[in-house]
C-alpha cells in the first residue's frame, strides 16, 4: 500500500536542496528510500527559503549589532540571545505544514530544541520516526562551549521526542546504548550508520608522491589542527610530502594561522570548498586520507567515502567508528592517550608500506561495497525508519 511520508528537520529556513549541507543531503537520501518503495514523499515544507546560520542576531540595527559584538565575549548570554530568536522561528515551523494533507508517517532528523515531529505525528495521528544524530545537549556544548537560557528546554525537547517516537535510527550499538541508559524507551531501536551516496573514483595515487588528504568540516571535534602538528613531525622525514585540508568551518583560520606558523604554507594546500568533480581528483590522488577526530556519536560520512574509492585511510578510534571498521585492517586507529604522535607514526608505515597501504585500503572498499553499497544501504535504511509493507 502506498504511504504518504513527510521527512522534516526543525531548523527555521532550512535549506533542503543544499548540496553542501550533509543533514540535507542525508534527507535526499532518505527521500529516495522511501520512493524506491513507490511511496509518496514530501521532503520538507517546499518553502523558498534559504539555509540560516544559527548564529546571526535576527536584526541589523547599529545597536543590537553592537550588542552582538559585546555579548560575544559572554557566550552565555551571546547564545541566549541568539536561541531566542531560533526558537520563536523554530515554533512558527508547524504552521507551515497546516495546508498539506496529513500523512502515515513523519520521519524526523532530530535537531535542536526541537518537537516538530513528534506535534506533526500528534496533529496527524500517524506513526513517527527518528534520525537520531547526536544527544543534543552534548552537541551544543561541543559547538558553543556554554549552555544557554534555554538550556532545559534544550535537553527537554530530547526527551519529550524520545518518549513519542516509534522507531529510531542509532548510528551505533553506542549510540543505541545510550538511549537506551538515558530514557525509558518503549519503542524499537534500529542500528545503522549515516551514509550519503556520492561520486566515486578508484583511489589511483602516484607512488613518486605522498598526499595526505582530509575533507570535511573545520569543527573543534574533527582535530584538524592536531593533523598539521602531525604532519609537521611527518615532513622531516618525508619533506616532499603535501597534506591536502578540504572543507571548511570555524577552525578554518586558526588552522590556517598555524600553518603558517610551522611554516609549512607551501606544504599545505587548503582550497576551502570544492566541486565534487574536483573531489573526485583528491580522492583518486591521495596516498591516504584521515579523519583525526571525531565525537563518540558521529556516524563517520567521510570514512565512507574514503572506504568507497579503496582510499587507505587513518580513523578516529570512537565508539561509533570502531563499531563498522576494524583497526589494523581496513583502517588504521588513532591512539586516543597520544593523538599527534600516533597520528605521525601512522602517516610514516604507510608512506614506507605502500602494498600494505594499498591492502588496507583495498580491504575497506571490499567491505563498504559488501555491506554499504547504495543500493543494499538504501533497503536497510528503508527497513530501519518504518513499517511500511
Amino acid at each position: 500500500m502506498i504511504k504518504r511520508i513527510v521527512i522534516v528537520v526543525g531548523i527555521p529556513d532550512f535549506d533542503y536542496s543544499n548540496e553542501k549541507s550533509a543533514v540535507a543531503a542525508f534527507l535526499q537520501t532518505t527521500k529516495t528510500a522511501f520512493e524506491q518503495k513507490g511511496h509518496e514523499v514530501q521532503l520538507g515544507f517546499g518553502s523558498k527559503s534559504t539555509a540560516v546560520d544559527a548564529n546571526k542576531v535576527n536584526s541589523s540595527s547599529g545597536i543590537k549589532q553592537k550588542l552582538k559584538s559585546i555579548l560575544k565575549i559572554w557566550k552565555w548570554g551571546y547564545q541566549s540571545l541568539v536561541f531566542r530568536s531560533f526558537f520563536k522561528r523554530q515554533k512558527q515551523l508547524i504552521e507551515y505544514y497546516n495546508g498539506i494533507k496529513p500523512t502515515d508517517l513523519v520521519v524526523e532528523f532530530h535537531t535542536v530544541g526541537s518537537t516538530l515531529g513528534l506535534q506533526l505525528a500528534k496533529k496527524w495521528n500517524c506513526k513517527f520516526s527518528v534520525i537520531f544524530d547526536s544527544p543534543i545537549d552534548q552537541q551544543f556544548l561541543e559547538m558553543y562551549k556554554t549552555k544557554t537560557a534555554f538550556w532545559t528546554r534544550i535537553q527537554a525537547s530530547e526527551h519529550l521526542t524520545m518518549q513519542a517516537v516509534d522507531k529510531v535510527m542509532a548510528y551505533s550499538p553506542a549510540c543505541k546504548d545510550y538511549l537506551l541508559s538515558k530514557y525509558n524507551l518503549k519503542c524499537v531501536i534500529e542500528v545503522l550508520p549515516c551514509i550519503v551516496d556520492k561520486p566515486s573514483i578508484q583511489n589511483q595515487p602516484n607512488l613518486s608522491e605522498f598526499k595526505i588528504g582530509f575533507i570535511g568540516s573545520f569543527l573543534s571535534w574533527h582535530k584538524v589542527a592536531e593533523l598539521v602538528q602531525a604532519f609537521h613531525l611527518f615532513r622531516k622525514e618525508k619533506p616532499e610530502a603535501k597534506l591536502q585540508l578540504i572543507g571548511y568551518g570555524e577552525e578554518w583560520q586558526s588552522v590556517r594561522d598555524l600553518v603558517g606558523s610551522l611554516q609549512l604554507t607551501e606544504a599545505v594546500e587548503m582550497p576551502g570548498f570544492v566541486s565534487e568533480e574536483e573531489l573526485l581528483v583528491y580522492k583518486r590522488n591521495f596516498s591516504v586520507a584521515i579523519m583525526p577526530g571525531s565525537n563518540w556519536y558521529g556516524s563517520p560520512l567521510k570514512l565512507f567515502e574514503y572506504a568507497a574509492c579503496g582510499i587507505p585511510f587513518i580513523a578516529p578510534n570512537t565508539p561509533t567508528v570502531s563499531s563498522i571498521f576494524t583497526d589494523q585492517e581496513d583502517c588504521l586507529m588513532v591512539d586516543e592517550k597520544n593523538r599527534i604522535q600516533s597520528i605521525y607514526q601512522h602517516l610514516l608505515f604507510l608512506a614506507e608500506n605502500p602494498d600494505r597501504a594499498k591492502e588496507i585500503g583495498d580491504l575497506a572498499q571490499t567491505r563498504f561495497l559488501a555491506n554499504y553499497a547504495n543500493e543494499h544501504y538504501l533497503l536497510n535504511l528503508y527497513k530501519t525508519l518504518t513499517d511500511c509493507e
